[in-house]
């Protein structure tokens, strides 16, 4: 599945192929997950350029994603 990562504000963000956009912000020690519109402003990074503690979750999300397109 095609994704496009993206950063604004200190949230990351992540652009399913389907147009599904998915927010994560800082909470505590916790990345707090929900859907969004993707903010005009939001800049596209590359995987590198997410934090180490969130990466996991967007590869999990990748991969539900694509389970779900099969």
């Amino acid at each position: 599945m095609q994704a496009t990562l993206y950063t604004d504000d200190g949230a990351y963000f992540i652009r399913l192929g389907n147009g599904v956009v998915i927010r994560w912000c800082r909470a505590g020690e916790e990345w707090i997950k929900e859907r969004c519109e993707l903010p005009s402003g939001a800049t596209p990074i590359g995987f590198a350029a997410l934090p180490e503690a969130l990466r996991e979750e967007v590869l999990a999300v990748l991969a539900r994603a694509a389970a779900v397109s099969r």
